[in-house]
């Protein structure tokens, strides 16, 4: 938790890491509606704007100027750079949390109490006898066992390290489960998880999670039941939750998945195995998700290292963003994609990641079947090198299948080097290329037809057929650049985009003269009042 502009005595107003790396290194720019409140981007990660009233019985003299303040310079520093402002609103004093709960491989399940001086011996027993709203924290050892999470709980390792907390889930369908609306809000924290059956870490219809700093590997290599989406971390029916700060390496159906929920079960279906406690799902999206700051690596044999997938009609995945991975040596890189009929996979951004090695193409976006609607979707500065399979190296694949278009899809800002092909568009409208920086190893910019409705300029321009990159290239390098590097910086743009503008640089200047002029008013007000 970072303290800043702290009021003493009378208000805290605090930045909370939302361990996500949507922005290179220095950005500081706005960020409202991710995860459902107003943010700001600053080295590298995603702070999440919190106002907590700390004194009641003072709060309603002063928060009428120092809120102004705040609210005013924010809401400048966000309407200046073209952003919507979300206003700041105080909150009321939520009840003590319970005492957290302890678990020790030398504990007792029926002699010990929870506390850190009797322990629990299992995770198991401490989260079902855990109340919502508890923490279980999980001394150093390994634990046999599959980890059911049915109502909101954090549940973190006592060092927050997970070379020392492992939960073995060998032979059992899953690792850590959460299950359920009730489980919204859960964090899991500082685990290996390894040898499940299927996924190691599975959220099923639960928002708000967060799957942070763990480390998945060696699971769903004996898959019981589901159509491919079974990954070492699964999103299923879930929205709002983050991802982030995981290892996730050596999994047998791939990395990362974020899928919607319904009668199709895309991940693993709960009806194989009734006797397992997992429910089957309910229909429900798959939206708002950030899958950020992750190592995916050398997932195989089967499937992608991160993928964003939609199976059921009427629910789709919408407004997932994968920011700030790196993602290497997998059986396919990045998905977005709609795969059974009429199902919708809109609006989603794969932007600032580090793709490299990985079969197939770096990052797909596709439709599979009638109905399907793939539309919106962007690719922005990303580090793209040496995917797909020989002797044809793909950078980024935009495909319908079937007749079924994709649409709209923006492929701008990439830095690609050591493909064959840039931009393979096999059947794609309205797909805009712009800005992106292609090595002088690429032998084709583009396949395929690309409708090019941006340039540099701004200006719209004409259809692009399977031209050579020399003809496409806006920037090409003849020297390898680093491709593990979260520095990748966006090019500058005449029609705004991404870059730093000199409203936004007024805008933080608004917010920092209120913050001034609401720390000069205040003991006024204060003085007077007395």
């Amino acid at each position: 938790m970072v303290n800043l502009l702290a009021s003493p005595n009378r208000y805290l107003h605090t930045l909370s890491l939302l361990h996500t790396f949507c922005a290179p290194e220095g950005d500081a720019r706005a960020c409202p509606n991710v995860l459902g409140g107003p943010a700001l981007y600053h080295r590298n990660r995603i702070y999440r704007v919190h106002y907590v009233s700390v004194n009641c019985k003072t709060a309603a003299r002063h928060a009428s100027i120092h809120s102004l303040w705040l609210t005013l310079g924010l809401a400048a520093m966000l309407s200046l750079s073209g952003l919507s402002a979300v206003s700041l609103s105080p909150v009321a004093h939520a009840a003590a949390p319970p005492a957290p709960f302890y678990v020790s491989s030398t504990g007792s399940d029926t002699a010990g109490n929870g506390s850190i001086g009797s322990p629990f011996a299992t995770i198991s027993h401490a989260v079902s006898s855990a109340v919502a709203g508890q923490t279980v924290i999980v001394e150093p050892g390994t634990y046999d066992e599959m980890v059911l999470i049915t109502k909101q709980l954090t549940l973190r390792s006592q060092t927050l390290q997970p070379s020392t907390t492992t939960v073995d889930a060998a032979g059992r369908p899953v690792g850590i489960a959460v299950l359920g609306t009730s489980a919204s809000g859960t964090v899991v924290e500082g685990f290996t998880v390894t040898g499940a059956n299927n996924e190691g870490i599975f959220v099923q219809d639960s928002n708000n999670v967060v799957v942070d700093n763990n480390f998945v590997s060696n699971n769903a290599f004996n898959v019981i039941a589901g159509l491919g989406e079974v990954k070492g971390i699964q999103l299923t029916g879930a929205s709002e939750s983050t991802v982030a700060g995981n290892t996730v390496v050596g999994n047998g159906y791939g990395g990362i998945g974020v899928t919607d929920d319904g009668p199709t079960d895309a991940s693993w279906n709960a009806s194989a195995l009734p006797t397992s406690g997992i429910p089957a799902g309910t229909p429900n999206p798959g939206n708002a998700n950030l899958i950020g700051g992750n190592l995916v690596e050398n997932n195989h044999p089967n499937h992608c290292a991160i993928v964003i997938s939609s199976y059921n009609p009427n629910e789709g995945v919408s407004n997932n963003i994968i920011s700030g991975n790196t993602v290497v040596d997998n059986q396919n890189g990045v998905i977005v994609a709609a795969d059974t009929p009429n199902t919708i996979a809109i609006n989603n951004t794969v932007i600032y990641n580090n793709i490299l090695n990985n079969g197939e193409g770096g990052v797909i976006v596709h439709s599979n079947a009638p109905g399907d609607v793939v539309t919106g979707n962007s690719i922005l500065y990303n580090v793209i090198s040496a995917n797909g399979y020989l002797p044809t190296l793909e950078g980024v694949i935009v495909g319908g299948e079937g007749n079924v278009p994709v649409d709209d899809t923006s492929i701008i800002g990439n830095v690609f080097q050591n493909e064959d092909i840039a931009v393979q568009i096999v059947l794609g409208t309205n797909t805009m290329v712009s800005g992106n920086t292609i090595g002088s190893t690429v032998k084709l910019a583009y396949n395929g037809t690309v409708t090019q409705t941006s340039t540099g300029s701004g200006q719209a321009s004409s259809t692009v057929t399977t031209t050579a990159s020399a003809t496409v290239t806006q920037t090409v390098v003849s020297t390898l650049t680093s491709i593990v590097s979260s520095n990748v910086t966006a090019p500058a743009s005449s029609n705004g985009g991404l870059t730093f503008s000199l409203a936004l640089i007024t805008a933080v200047g608004t917010l920092i003269v209120g913050l001034i002029v609401g720390m000069i008013v205040r003991p006024i007000r204060e003085a007077s009042s007395k």
